[in-house]
């Protein structure tokens, strides 16, 4: 039982670090669903064990998170968004400073996969016009909506993890990472400057533009104005899958608006990914590989704050590079309570899970969203050249990360 149930978690990471296998097509939700369901028929793990493993929290807040966005999406707010920031852009530097902030700053909030999806399409359409090339842009939308996500629990799919495992408090999680992840992004802006200054030397050769796009004003009024409340509820301290699902049930009665159009916007396949590595970390938890990759690292942080962070966001680069970051998150749940002080390693792990994301392509699903969208556009994010500046802005970020959050420490 031993030997399948390693077999079944190398196959599955395989497979979720390596989409494109030949001969097999399988994304990464249908990967972690094909080995939780390996898992219990082949791995022998009990039924009842694989339901309790789910993290009903977790999908619970995400659910409600997503939701929310999604009628923000159908209202058309990030079309508004990506319009008022090409409206404002006077130069290619400009655009890539208003990409950076706006990529970052609605990840914070808004579920980075989200944003990726939506302001792809929408650079893309503005740059062709523009005779810009796309690749500078595209970086900026991935690596900012990355490092941006950091800033909050609702940022990204491992910091709802990390949000519900802890309990840490809403202001807590934010003022502790809001400096690292506002320094991040003004890392993000100057090596992409750096980088790709040929390209942004130029003068835009007309006014930007944008197509236009439906927008429902109440829509998004009233979407703004419950995730206001649930914001205001989270910093009170209350539960955060409650007070998510409660904003989104409110905002369904209140929108005005057939829902479904929101329910179809919300990314059930990430719904799926979470529920499914829960059962397979389930399965895999106490096998001698898992637990030397965890115990282990675990067994070496002993409370001091600048030794704790560098082992801590070492482990999260190896991991989340290797099997993407929330497995590895999940990999870690068991061990952070064990530790000498539990809450700033979750919050080095937020960050650094997250920043680890931008050093390759496979690093973050975000990134592989952007790639992928703009492939289907005809515009290629090669691994190579994400590498570029993936490499750099990780390696700064997590420096500045790490020296912000030891200083905070104390």
């Amino acid at each position: 039982m031993i030997a399948a149930r390693l077999a079944i978690l190398v196959v599955t990471y395989l497979l979720i670090a390596v989409p494109r296998v030949p001969f097999v097509r399988l994304n990464r939700p249908a990967a972690a669903l094909v080995g939780a369901v390996a898992m219990v028929t082949i791995g022998q793990l009990p039924l009842r064990d694989a339901y309790a493993a789910i993290d009903l929290d977790v999908l619970v807040f995400l659910f409600g998170v997503l939701l929310i966005t999604g009628f923000l999406e159908v209202g058309g707010f990030f079309e508004w968004a990506a319009r008022r920031i090409v409206a404002r852009a006077r130069s290619p530097r400009a655009l890539l400073g208003a990409v950076v902030l706006a990529s970052g700053l609605l990840s914070a909030f808004f579920v980075n996969d989200t944003v990726c999806l939506v302001l792809t399409p929408l650079l893309i359409a503005v740059l062709r016009p523009l005779r810009l090339r796309a690749l500078p842009f595209l970086v900026a939308i991935a690596l900012a909506s990355n490092v941006g996500s950091a800033m909050t629990p609702t940022g990204n799919p491992q910091n709802m993890l990390i949000g519900v495992a802890s309990g840490i408090h809403f202001a807590r999680f934010v003022a502790s990472l809001a400096l690292p992840s506002l320094g991040g992004l003004a890392i993000v802006f100057g090596v992409l400057s750096m980088l790709y200054r040929r390209e942004l030397a130029t003068e835009l050769p007309e006014q930007a533009q944008i197509l236009d796009a439906p927008f429902d004003r109440m829509l998004v009024i009233r979407s703004l104005i419950v995730f206001a409340g649930a914001l205001v509820a989270w910093l009170a301290g209350l539960s955060l899958p409650l007070v998510a699902i409660t904003a989104a049930a409110v905002l369904a009665v209140v929108a005005q608006r057939d829902p479904a159009a929101a329910f179809e916007k919300v990314e059930w396949p990430l719904l799926v990914f979470f529920a499914a590595l829960f059962v397979v970390m389930r399965g895999a938890r106490d096998l001698p590989l898992v637990t030397s990759l965890t115990s282990a690292a675990g067994a070496q942080l002993h409370g001091a704050p600048l030794h704790d962070a560098v082992v801590t966001s070492a482990a999260m680069v190896a991991l989340s590079n290797l099997i993407s970051n929330v497995p590895a998150v999940i990999l870690w749940l068991p061990v952070v309570p064990k530790v000498a002080k539990p809450e700033f390693i979750w919050l080095i792990m937020a960050m650094s899970s997250t920043f680890a994301g931008n050093l390759t392509l496979l690093g973050s699903m975000a990134n592989l969203i952007v790639a992928e969208r703009a492939e289907s556009r005809g515009e290629q994010l090669r691994f190579v050249d994400y590498l570029k500046a993936g490499v750099p802005v990780t390696l700064l970020t997590l420096a500045w990360g790490i020296a912000a959050m030891v200083w905070l420490s104390f």
